[in-house]
């Protein structure tokens, strides 16, 4: 009986082949495999070197006296999973969702935006001297357009919002509307090990 079911599946299997454009199926599949090849893989391989990246991260330890320095980091103990470039104009700071955070220096705050692309629930201050700083994919804003902030201030929460892999807070500065990378402008860190 098993032997006349195996001759019966593969006469059936002929007669769909037969129907069946192969030379169309291979095409389709080949073309398939060189969208993979050029578009899928490259992706896969930023993708899984992000998660090394986070994986790896170092935590960064803020040792400085708030009252002393004209800036200060927003995160007291933060990783940093990426770095400022030209094509990142900011600093991504991992912390836990819900991490308070604290403007870079005192200023006015001038716009709180709220939303679930780009940036996602995002703030910019300005401060003196024509700096401004952004944060963005924060889990909660804690202030309003106009409010005035200091050193000390909790101006929202980290979070996962907008277009982001995890929680972490997306700090940028701003010279002159110009970005500014924010090693060469906030207190020296001290890596923890």
């Amino acid at each position: 009986m098993r032997h006349i079911l195996k001759q019966f599946h593969r006469i059936l299997l002929r007669k769909l082949t037969r129907r069946v454009n192969l030379r169309r199926i291979i095409g389709l599949q080949l073309a398939s495999f060189s969208f993979m090849a050029s578009v899928i893989v490259p992706g896969l391989d930023d993708f899984t070197s992000h998660l090394t990246v986070m994986r790896e991260t170092v935590y960064t330890v803020v040792e400085s006296t708030i009252a002393e320095a004209k800036f200060r980091w927003p995160l007291a103990v933060f990783g940093i999973s990426q770095r400022f470039s030209l094509y990142h104009p900011g600093m991504d700071l991992t912390d836990p969702r819900g991490t308070p955070i604290h403007p870079v220096a005192d200023g006015k705050v001038i716009s709180v935006q709220p939303g679930r692309l780009g940036y996602g629930n995002h703030i910019l201050v300005e401060h003196a001297d024509g700096v401004k700083s952004l944060y963005a994919h924060l889990s909660k804003l804690t202030v309003t357009e106009g409010d005035a902030v200091v050193k000390d201030s909790i101006i929202g929460e980290v979070g996962s919002t907008g277009w982001s892999t995890g929680n972490h807070l997306h700090l940028e500065l701003y010279q002159d509307n110009t970005p500014v990378n924010p090693l060469e402008v906030l207190p020296e860190l001290t890596i923890e090990k």
